[in-house]
């Protein structure tokens, strides 16, 4: 059955986002690629969990991305909106077994992918261009530009650059139906940009401009953006003229309809126009205000971001432009050669809107001028030119002319698309990371300029010697975080859930019913829930069984140390509990300030063969509970909240060791012990300690099995005269009433108790809260 054309072009619309959806469901990793990525997932992770937000789960990366707080906690510099926009990803993440918290934020890339691809195509439309051209400059954006690759790493260059054009989208709304609420929606729409990254601000002027010549009456309206295929444009004798969809110059030979008057083409007087511009400072300031107020809470100053001092636009300016526009090592125009069509695309957007045409320009132009004087113009760590992803759907429209030429020009288009293709799969191929790393093997410093102006030391030339089966950088090639053999079958079904996007999109072309549309879309659901399961629960982790005692026992008021930092990545994206996470390899100097002090109880995740945490947690730590699994041990630690209560004893045993005391201090249902030792000979092997706590039933309520000193100190190790200090945690059943403390020891190899003079294998001391 055929349908309109609005309604095809809706479908078509809906195909062209499941198709780049697709796409990225193939591309897709799940694993954060640079530590801006991190320390923004880290800044989510902290939201979703506690409503916190700090990056402390990533501590060891100290001024990496992050800048400590005047509280001493350790905040991203990066703006909140990448973050605030993967919140309910990280909650379905935190809610899903299935599906880990960092891994499921990452699906924020390709929806911002796609999101962005159909936005310039409806764009298109309603600019009047025929649906052809403009679904083929949506699919060169989203597959021959680096939108492709950048969809799996987590930057937020993507999302500013979809929050950009959403305020263009929605200025071409204003074009059509000028009022103070769509001036608003552009203001909030860039306002967003600006939360995402604060940089976005200096845009601020370009789209205040369009919005005060639309209201001088300088632009005529255009149709709202819808599938129509005509649009009106100002001729160059002030009258409006029919252009065609189809050719954008003028459908020759038609009568050209009267200029409107003065009065209807500005809308409105001057008091009007700034009604209008003060709208869209207020739906801008709402989210610059929003970014102060986050600045507020993380560096207690609305202006102050976090950033060094270091970090900052002093660079080489025309070093910059060239190198983000040209240099073989970042340049845009190597990158996605397509692009280099945005020229000759632009000269043709200006002869059919010329407004358009000065707004692209002027975002692309600032754009490049900003991230030219920036210090770091390259962005680090990345693939391409990522400080210009946000410029890359404004080039896009521009691609739209060149294809509505016709004739040889397409064929250029074809030939510079496929070209532009082989950059984007080979930064999707494998991670950039082992690259950028091994240029230091060369001598050369972290980003000379060398390696990013002499071809010799160009990605786009080296990349290719690190693909490799087993260093895939995808979700279907890995099980649980590990390289494994790759699975035909799931990447099968990936296929075919391309193909049926892909023929969904050739039948909405044709005018059908949507019928193959539906079946596509809920394939894309059960690949793309298919390949988050399969990597993240399709095997098992080191970490889990530990994490999962942790979650089973965590109470309000613990706090979580991970001081092995190539867990962390794993550890937030498994982890499903509540606390708040320390992950530091220095805790001794990287701990926030009056950490010990804040909380009660802290869980403690280390390696196996690392010694234990009393050295820097103090003298009031009591560990309560040991547990492995591989090489990594998690521990729990009890901490004094006051002075204890202490019983003398002075008991002996036959074997040279002496109870002096033993103090208790019952906090809710933990119960701290500390046994004073002394040694009047050296013990003649070594011996465990074991503490029971017993109601008045005799029952066991809870126990503590440990070599002194939280297995630092074997009894044959102490010397004689020497005073041992021994500290044991209990966790007791809740609503236990505790009213005797009995202490003995035992050989670790028989498990045979030592004897105490008298004649007894253990010694009793009555507890009283």
């Amino acid at each position: 059955m055929k349908v309109g054309e609005a309604t095809r072009g809706r479908r078509v619309g809906a195909a062209l986002f499941l198709l780049l959806l697709a796409v990225q469901a193939l591309n897709f990793s799940g694993v954060p690629h640079s530590s801006d990525g991190i320390a923004m997932l880290a800044t989510a992770e902290s939201l979703v969990r506690r409503g916190d937000l700090d990056m402390n789960s990533f501590l060891w990366m100290g001024l990496q991305q992050g800048s400590f707080g005047p509280d001493g906690e350790l905040y991203s510099r990066k703006g909140m909106g990448q973050s605030l926009a993967a919140l309910p990803l990280a909650r379905l993440g935190l809610r899903t077994k299935a599906v880990g918290l960092f891994q499921a934020s990452m699906l924020l890339g390709p929806l911002v992918a796609a999101g962005t691809g159909w936005l310039l195509y409806r764009c298109l439309l309603g600019l009047g261009y025929s649906l052809a051209a403009s679904l083929v400059a949506a699919l060169a954006l989203g597959l021959a530009t680096p939108v492709l690759p950048y969809g799996k790493y987590f930057f937020s260059d993507p999302l500013t650059g979809l929050a950009l054009f959403g305020a263009f989208a929605g200025w071409l709304r204003y074009r059509a139906r000028p009022s103070a609420l769509m001036a608003a929606g552009v203001g909030a729409a860039l306002g967003v940009a600006v939360l995402t990254r604060t940089t976005s601000l200096a845009l601020a002027p370009v789209f205040a401009l369009a919005l005060w010549w639309e209201r001088a009456g300088l632009t005529a309206p255009t149709p709202p953006l819808s599938g129509s295929r005509q649009a009106l444009r100002w001729t160059g004798r002030g009258e409006l003229d029919l252009a065609s969809a189809t050719g954008g110059r003028g459908a020759e030979g038609e009568r050209a309809l009267p200029s409107p008057s003065s009065a209807q083409a500005r809308g409105g007087g001057t008091g009007w126009r700034l009604t209008h511009l003060l709208a869209f400072g207020l739906g801008l300031a709402i989210f610059v205000a929003l970014s102060g107020w986050f600045n507020l809470i993380r560096f207690g100053h609305p202006l102050t971001s976090g950033y060094l001092p270091q970090e900052s636009f002093s660079g080489d300016l025309v070093a910059g432009v060239a190198g983000l526009l040209v240099s073989p090592g970042r340049g845009l125009f190597l990158y996605a050669p397509i692009l280099l069509l945005a020229l000759p695309g632009w000269l043709g957007l200006r002869r059919r809107d010329a407004e358009t045409a000065w707004l692209v320009l002027g975002v692309f132009v600032l754009h490049v001028l900003i991230y030219g004087k920036w210090f770091m113009w390259h962005g680090g760590y990345c693939w391409g030119p990522r400080f210009l992803l946000p410029t890359l759907p404004f080039l896009a429209l521009a691609l739209a002319p060149v294809w509505e030429r016709g004739g040889p020009w397409r064929g250029g288009f074809l030939a510079l698309g496929a070209l532009s293709l082989v950059p984007q799969v080979l930064g999707s191929l494998v991670h950039f990371a082992p690259f950028q790393d091994d240029l230091l093997l060369t001598g050369l410093p972290l980003f000379d300029g060398r390696t990013f102006w002499d071809p010799a030391y160009s990605p786009l030339l080296r990349q290719w010697a690190y693909v490799r089966p087993e260093a895939l950088d995808f979700a279907w090639a890995r099980r649980a975080g590990a390289p494994a053999p790759l699975d035909l079958s799931a990447l099968g079904v990936l296929l075919v859930t391309l193909g049926l996007a892909t023929a969904a999109l050739l039948r909405a072309l044709r005018g059908r019913a949507g019928v193959l549309l539906a079946v596509a879309a809920l394939a894309l659901v059960g690949s793309w829930s298919l390949s988050l399961v399969r990597s993240h629960a399709g095997g098992t982790h080191a970490l889990d069984p530990l994490l999962r005692l942790v979650e089973a026992q965590e109470r309000p008021g613990d706090a979580l140390l991970a001081l092995v930092p190539a867990d962390s990545v794993p550890f937030s994206d498994r982890y499903e509990g509540r606390l708040p996470v320390y992950s530091t390899a220095a805790p001794d100097e990287d701990l926030p300030a009056g950490l010990v002090s804040r909380y009660r109880r802290f869980w403690v995740l280390a390696e196996a063969s690392g010694t234990g945490a009393e050295s820097w947690l103090g003298d009031d730590a009591y560990p309560a509970l040991t547990a492995g699994s591989g090489d990594r041990r998690l521990s729990l630690y009890l901490m004094a909240s006051g002075p204890l209560a202490a019983t003398g004893v002075d008991r002996r045993t036959v074997d040279g060791a002496v109870l002096q005391e033993v103090a208790t201090l019952r906090q809710g249902d933990d119960l701290l012990v500390r046994l004073t030792w002394l040694a009047d000979s050296r013990p003649s092997r070594d011996y465990k300690v074991f503490v029971h706590v017993l109601d008045r039933s005799g029952a066991l309520l809870a126990q503590s099995d440990a070599v002194p000193v939280g297995w630092t100190r074997p009894t044959s190790t102490w010397r004689p005269g020497e005073a041992i200090v021994d500290r044991h945690g209990l966790v007791l059943p809740s609503g236990t009433a505790p009213t005797l403390v009995r202490v003995g020891l035992y050989d670790a190899d028989s498990g045979q108790r030592l004897e105490w003079t008298g004649g007894v294998d253990a010694v009793d001391v009555p507890f009283s809260p």
